[in-house]
């Protein structure tokens, strides 16, 4: 039991990891009386884009009056934006009362810190009486513990690329099929731009499952983050051209929702909701003269797609660039060199960092706070990118003058 915020923030995290399974834990799920089928829920998956398409369609949905919870990860400020309603954390008080009320069971039935997140997520959303869940997938999708929600009303695949392969496989097919385990029996799928053998993986997989598959094939660019999709036009934040597929992705989706649902779409409100949108440390402009971008960008796919936002911009450019040693950091780098003028590796708290010795070729600074710092007085445009855990480290501790 807990008597502050901190103290059990500060035991949660640690609990990280456990010898069970998920079937595990959908017994325990079971115990409590399966919480998680409480909701309407949209459950969204894939290796790329999954937090900025829970964001964008979330405005749609509160747009039109819904009330909407969401569960994300990792998070970037503090462990509570991971739970929140209307895009407002759960509270400390929240949280620790929840924490506390349900510690015995947790402890007794050995569960991660997701996993309780998960569960606290639950009873916080059915005291608060959300009316749709949108819940992002942590890591793959078929194994993963927010899939033991049973009547998932929509399933969402942003994007399949090459990431988290020790555990998800070693092709992009592979990836897919761990990914497609979202899909529920008699529901409803939509998917991004993905290759033509995954798609037919989700073709083959939601035929079987009778599920209705819906795909996003077009949206026109206007330039100038205006975009038109299903004959209506839109305008979103970000400068990044990434966006508007994330954005077309949960435009899709809120039709699907709002068809479900009977419910008629207030045009207006929706693009309202999306023009005002915005997802933090995805292509996210925090400072101009020079300009400053942090994006979260931590796969090869997700560099590319950066890497070509960030080639929009005039002026000599600076990229400050930090990961985690479980992913391709080296071909990260790589890509990222031929899209600046100069690319700095750095570093930041945290026990799973690359390590700066083994990149003898490039300019590296152990001090990250040093490194934007003189980036800033020489160079137009300075992206810093990498492990969002980078960023979260970045927005709470450096200062930009």
């Amino acid at each position: 039991m807990f008597t502050n915020i901190d103290e059990a923030l500060d035991w949660i995290v640690t609990q990280r990891n456990n010898a069970y399974s998920f079937s595990h834990f959908k017994e325990v799920c079971h115990k409590l009386n399966d919480p998680q089928n409480d909701f309407y829920t949209i459950h969204v998956a894939g290796t790329d884009g999954k937090g900025s398409t829970v964001s964008y369609l979330c405005d749609l949905l509160m747009s039109q009056g819904f009330k909407v919870g969401t569960l994300t990860s990792p998070h970037l400020i503090s462990h509570l934006d991971r739970i929140r309603i209307n895009k407002e954390n759960i509270s400390s008080e929240a949280f620790l009362r929840i924490l506390n009320q349900n510690y015995d069971f947790f402890v007794e039935n050995s569960l991660s810190m997701f996993e309780m997140d998960y569960l606290i997520m639950c009873q916080y959303f059915r005291e608060e009486k959300i009316d749709i869940a949108v819940i992002e997938v942590g890591l793959g999708g078929r194994l993963d513990s927010t899939n033991v929600v049973d009547n998932t009303k929509l399933s969402i695949i942003t994007t399949i690329g090459y990431d988290h392969m020790d555990r998800l496989g070693d092709t992009l097919e592979k990836i897919c099929y761990e990914k497609c385990g979202i899909i529920k029996n008699d529901s409803k799928v939509l998917i991004g731009h993905l290759n033509k053998s995954c798609r037919d993986i989700v073709y083959d997989i939601a035929k079987e499952r009778n599920s209705s598959l819906y795909e996003l094939k077009e949206y026109e660019d206007l330039g100038n983050r205006h975009f038109r999709f299903h004959d209506h036009e839109y305008e979103i934040a970000s400068f990044a051209s990434y966006q508007l597929h994330n954005a077309s992705l949960a435009l899709y989706g809120f039709e699907i929702v709002m068809d479900d649902l009977h419910r008629t779409i207030d045009q207006k409100r929706a693009y309202d909701a999306l023009k005002g949108s915005m997802w933090h440390c995805r292509f996210e402009i925090i400072k101009e003269n020079p300009r400053v971008i942090l994006d979260g960008a931590h796969n090869i796919h997700g560099i590319e797609a950066l890497c070509n936002s960030f080639d929009q911009f005039s002026g000599t450019k600076c990229i400050i660039f930090s990961a985690l040693k479980r992913k391709e950091y080296a071909k990260m780098i790589e890509l990222a060199s031929k899209h600046c003028d100069k690319l700095i590796i750095t570093t930041f708290a945290n026990n799973e960092v690359i390590d700066l010795s083994e990149f003898g070729g490039y300019e590296v600074n152990n001090d990250y706070h040093q490194a934007i710092d003189e980036a800033i007085k020489k160079y137009d445009n300075i992206l810093i990118c990498g492990s969002l855990y980078f960023m979260s480290d970045v927005v709470l501790n450096h200062k930009f003058s």
